[in-house]
């Protein structure tokens, strides 16, 4: 993505704020405009007195104070509008920066899990905030003192061609040496520039993941080693660093002196023009004056430069971040049929991961609304992936599922999902006080029915425990809380959100015995009115599921009843005896 390509994207990014850009814009072209007419009104005050030093003071004030009025006029409006600029490009740049943050979390959230796996929470995170940092100041520097220093040197060619076309060939001479230097630096640095970006995005995921998982770390004694590799991250980005820091200061140091050379041959040229009657002293003061101009703006133009070469890949990464179209989306006649009755069928699914390996082969099953339908095997076998298909984490190879009769392709994903409530083998909680979590699924629900749905999720003894009862922080993950409390914190969202369809992975499995029996039994009474598909190692918590499907490699090898199943003496029995002679050890 080339710098021209990459500012285009950025600009577009303004939105409902590119009028105010246009502004902002005119505003620069005018500042950039008036900028040259001080050391133009300079030299020709200075000439005015050289010709008038034999005149009477009277007159000499009266050719000089209507040029000194006129540098007055432009001065005001130079303040005036530089604060104008500096307002307004401040305030279109903060706003910008959160609508661009809102979009990118946005897009990510809506991306499936199936693309979500592929990049890391730290990494992403890291890109959102450098990238919505590095868009604040592009827009920032760029419409507060950039863009007129970009314009400043295309108007300065043509004035100083016109005022003297000998001096203006030194100031023409100083930028395309500027120019030259600045273009070979970036195709320097632009490749290692890139690393760098990856090794700091590297850095980022090793440390979010070392982060998030303290408690490992210290069990396994790993904090050293930990430490190791964030310092060989570290080593290879200052190793990539270095030699643009290297090229950039070399550049500094040559743009200097060509500074310094442009001046003396301003001087020595405008010395021997002047013995030759070819110029006055003003304009040598003027040519002067605009070769500290163009060195200032030189300046900036080379920083900006530089800058954008070292925060080109952190848009990059934001900008694919927000070109990865969602596998999974609304199709373009996708509709909301309201709340369904609960009728589930898989029809000949075929699913896999990689497209090489079948995790479902030719999976079909039907669930009839308050149907119970239990899938059992061992880990691998598919049930997790076929149920995660129901809610769209992923899409099938082939084959159809349906609710109501009605492809789920067919449903909006917003409706499809309102529809159907899971409860996840490993408890989801965000770092929220127990009521917005419970709230997650039904925004807008009272406190007596949080108290109702705690008491059938056996959670209400646990929660009034805490120091602020529903109001209590639980940590990231829901840490201050036992793996039990979370589960039952869990169950009790899902039956909160009183979605006609049910999904339970596991939802019992961090539970003790007796807790889970009163559970079961709560569970029960919901699941009378709804489809309800659970995956349980514990059979004993489905042995009142009307149709149980064994699994293995994808396919289902039993299916039937738990007593039909169990007098079959196949794959389910082998599981019945084994779990039954572990319970009794």
């Amino acid at each position: 993505m080339g710098f021209l390509h990459l500012y285009y994207r950025v600009v577009k990014l303004l939105g409902s704020d590119q009028r105010l850009g246009w502004v902002l814009s005119f505003a620069n072209v005018s500042l950039a405009c008036v900028l040259f007419a001080e050391p133009i009104i300079f030299g020709r005050v200075i000439d005015a007195l050289s010709r008038s030093s034999n005149l009477p003071r009277f007159e000499i004030w009266s050719v000089v104070w209507p040029l000194l009025v006129i540098w007055i006029g432009f001065g005001l409006f130079t303040i005036v509008c530089s604060t104008a600029v500096a307002l307004f490009s401040d305030q279109l740049a903060h706003r910008r920066r959160h609508f661009a943050l809102g979009e990118y979390v946005e897009h990510v959230l809506h991306l499936p899990l199936a693309q979500q796996t592929k990049t890391h929470s730290g990494r992403l995170m890291k890109i959102m905030l450098q990238g919505t940092d590095t868009l604040w100041w592009l827009w920032l520097s760029f419409f507060r003192e950039h863009l007129a220093a970009m314009i400043s040197l295309i108007i300065l060619i043509p004035i100083a061609l016109y005022i003297n076309w000998r001096l203006a060939l030194v100031l023409i001479v100083l930028c395309l040496v500027f120019s030259y230097l600045t273009h070979f630096v970036l195709r320097k640095t632009q490749g290692l520039q890139q690393q760098i970006e990856s090794h700091h995005s590297d850095l980022a995921e090793l440390t979010s993941d070392t982060l998030s998982n303290i408690a490992l770390i210290q069990s396994f004694s790993r904090i050293q080693i930990e430490l190791n590799s964030l310092h060989q991250i570290s080593q290879r980005v200052l190793m990539a660093q270095f030699p643009v820091l290297s090229w950039w200061a070399v550049v500094t140091v040559l743009c200097r002196t060509t500074i310094t050379i442009s001046i003396l041959c301003i001087i020595v040229l405008g010395v021997w023009l002047f013995t030759q009657s070819l110029i006055t002293i003003g304009e040598i003061v003027t040519f002067v004056a605009f070769a500290g101009i163009i060195f200032s703006r030189l300046e900036q133009v080379v920083g900006f430069a530089n800058k954008l070469s070292t925060d080109a890949p952190r848009l990059k990464e934001f900008f694919d971040v927000l070109d990865t179209a969602p596998a999974i989306k609304d199709s373009p006649n996708a509709i909301d049929p309201g709340r369904s009755k609960g009728l589930v069928e898989f029809h000949q699914v075929c699913f896999s991961y990689n497209r090489q390996q079948l995790a479902l082969d030719q999976l079909s099953f039907v669930v009839k609304p308050g149907q119970t339908l239990a899938l059992v095997g061992a880990s691998g076998a598919g049930k997790s992936s076929a149920l995660s298909l129901l809610y769209r984490a992923f899409d099938p190879q082939s084959g159809s599922i349906k609710i109501d009769g009605l492809d789920i392709r067919q449903f909006q994903l917003t409706a499809l999902r309102r529809n159907i409530g899971v409860v996840f083998q490993e408890p989801l909680l965000f770092n929220r006080s127990i009521a917005d979590n419970l709230r997650i699924g039904c925004p807008h629900a009272s406190d007596e029915e949080l108290r109702a749905a705690c008491v059938r999720a056996q959670a209400l003894d646990f929660i009034e425990q805490q120091s602020d009862g529903f109001n209590t922080i639980i940590g990231e993950r829901g840490r201050t809380l036992s793996g039990g409390e979370r589960q039952r914190l869990s169950i009790a969202r899902i039956l909160l959100k009183d979605a006609p369809i049910l999904i339970l992975d596991e939802a019992t499995s961090a539970l003790d015995t007796l807790t889970e029996a009163s559970l079961i039994a709560a569970l029960k009474e919901v699941m009378q009115s709804r489809s309800t598909l659970v995956i349980a190692h514990r059979l004993s918590t489905i042995r009142e599921a009307n149709h149980i499907l064994v699994m293995d490699a994808g396919q289902v090898v039993e299916s039937g009843s738990f007593e039909e199943l169990y007098q079959q003496g196949g794959r389910f029995t082998k599981i019945m005896q084994q779990q039954y002679s572990l319970s009794n050890l």
